[in-house]
């Protein structure tokens, strides 16, 4: 009967009838890609296509001086970073990353990791490993343990199972190691349950620094049965003209105590007109222990000054020193050294464990070494508004330098340093054909998403493309592997 129904209808009925059809199917596949009603997506690009087209919009490298596009037929990666962005058409929990690639760096670029934008005020990325040459090529004589993706490397036998070293680490009393942890135990992507003692520990004293310090730092405290008061004074410089809010977190083994904030009301400020604010982080009842204090601002503000309750506290990694408008004595722990004169008035040469070094550029990151073997080595700067970062800790005051993090197997780690433990999150990568395949996974719950684009990054720490060396990393495929909830997770409410 409904074959009889149709065959007695026009033609025309019938491409009207088609033409719906046709509308009704493209609409259910516009709002299944849209709201990805199972949860997941799979996006690819595959960079050997002619058209290199990649779907699910993956855009394309950038800056466009770090990537070699003319040399061969596949992109080549030449500078550190390089970023690109990936649109979806919902938000999701987490994403697997796989980049295959080949390489062609060097033994002073060992590492390859990937991250995801998680701060766009800090521009802090959460990164993970892609390739780490120094734990594929390890040979340490002792048997390594591993358990849930954990590796523990041994110089000897001294562990058979992962719960005696953990014990013997949370006592500060690992075998084969008479001195501090931190001296014969290196991590990587991995942050064990690890209790910092301060040597000598004494009373502690207010103190008042009045470097001015540009952008985002991290400190960290050493409480003993003490208040912290912590009283900065910020300008913000409105050079970006945007919105520049502060924070202020303090927090002991990764769970936030207090947290103190100011938002920027100016969303639209005249550019060049400073402004001067405050923040105040007040906490009494403080168990002893390390406690870190990230200073969440933009580079677009200054901490004029910083006034402390306690004058036990370093800056970790990264400091960056302006408008002084005199020399500056800094110290740290670190053999080495990443120095960035961020104008051309900052050019100089600079002292660093009593060697001299000449940062002859502006604009251009240096890195330095220091041969000496003392603990704590002297930075001397006769001009500032310069960036310095290291694998260390950094204080105004020598009396002062502690570290009381494990130092960590990046590019400059040498087992000469007397190291016996290595600890590790690591998967090494899969080798087919001289092709690298490596994977990771990153939790995008609460990173920062903006017109449909999640930013994701590929490091090569040390790669730089203006020192004369053909080293590079050729990729021919990145493929994006995105989950979250479902429709009917949604429905319901369940999931995130």
């Amino acid at each position: 009967m409904m074959m009889e129904f149709f065959r007695k209808k026009t033609l025309l009925f019938k491409l009207r009838a088609a033409q719906i059809a046709l509308i009704l199917l493209v609409v259910l596949v516009f709002l299944f890609l849209k709201i990805v009603p199972l949860g997941s997506m799979a996006y690819s690009k595959d960079y050997s296509s002619r058209l290199r087209s990649g779907k699910g919009f993956i855009y394309s490298f950038t800056p466009a001086e770090r990537v070699d596009e003319k040399s061969g037929r596949l992109p080549r990666l030449i500078g550190d970073p390089v970023y690109f962005s990936v649109f979806t058409p919902r938000t999701f929990s987490k994403v697997k990353m796989t980049v295959t690639y080949k390489s062609q760096l060097t033994s002073s670029t060992p590492i390859v990791e990937a991250g995801v934008l998680a701060d766009n005020i800090v521009w802090r990325y959460d990164l993970q490993p892609l390739d780490n040459k120094i734990l594929d090529d390890l040979r340490l004589p002792g048997r390594p343990l591993a358990e849930n993706g954990v590796t523990l490397w041994q110089a000897e036998n001294n562990y058979q199972r992962f719960s005696d070293f953990f014990a013997d680490l949370k006592t500060n009393n690992l075998e084969a190691c008479p001195g501090s942890t931190a001296s014969c135990l290196a991590v990587y992507n991995y942050n064990p349950d690890f209790n910092f003692q301060f040597p000598g520990l004494k009373d502690s004293l207010p103190t008042l620094l009045d470097v001015p310090l540009r952008g985002a730092h991290t400190l960290f405290f050493y409480i003993n049965n003490e208040p912290l008061r912590l009283d900065l004074k910020f300008v913000d410089l409105n050079q970006d003209k945007a919105a520049d809010p502060l924070a202020i977190i303090l927090s002991k083994d990764g769970k936030i105590v207090k947290q103190v904030s100011l938002a920027d009301e100016n969303a639209n400020p005249v550019g060049g007109q400073e402004e001067n604010k405050s923040l105040l982080l007040e906490e009494k009842n403080l168990s002893p222990g390390l406690y870190k204090v990230e200073i969440k601002i933009s580079d677009d503000t200054v901490i004029k000054s910083l006034q402390s309750s306690l004058d036990r506290f370093v800056f970790s990694g990264r400091i960056w020193p302006v408008s002084s408008g005199r020399a500056l004595n800094i110290y740290t722990d670190s053999s080495y050294l990443q120095v960035k004169a961020f104008v051309p008035a900052s050019v100089q040469n600079i002292s660093f464990d009593g060697e001299t070094f000449v940062l002859s550029e502006p604009y251009k990151q240096f890195n330095f070494k220091a041969d000496g073997g003392s603990p704590v080595k002297e930075i001397k700067l006769t001009k500032d508004d310069v960036i310095l970062e290291a694998g260390g800790v950094f204080s105004f005051s020598k009396n002062m330098l502690f570290n009381p993090l494990l130092p960590k197997v990046d590019r400059f780690f040498s087992l000469d340093n007397g190291v016996n433990y290595i600890l590790a999150d690591y998967q090494a990568p899969r080798i087919k054909d001289n092709t690298t395949i490596a994977s990771a996974e990153f939790n995008l719950i609460g990173v920062y998403r903006e017109k449909g684009k999640y930013n994701f990054m590929i490091s090569v720490p040390g790669l730089k493309n203006d020192d004369g060396l053909d080293d590079y990393l050729e990729i021919s495929e990145i493929k994006m592997e995105f989950s979250g909830r479902t429709l009917w997770q949604k429905l319901l409410g369940r999931g995130q």
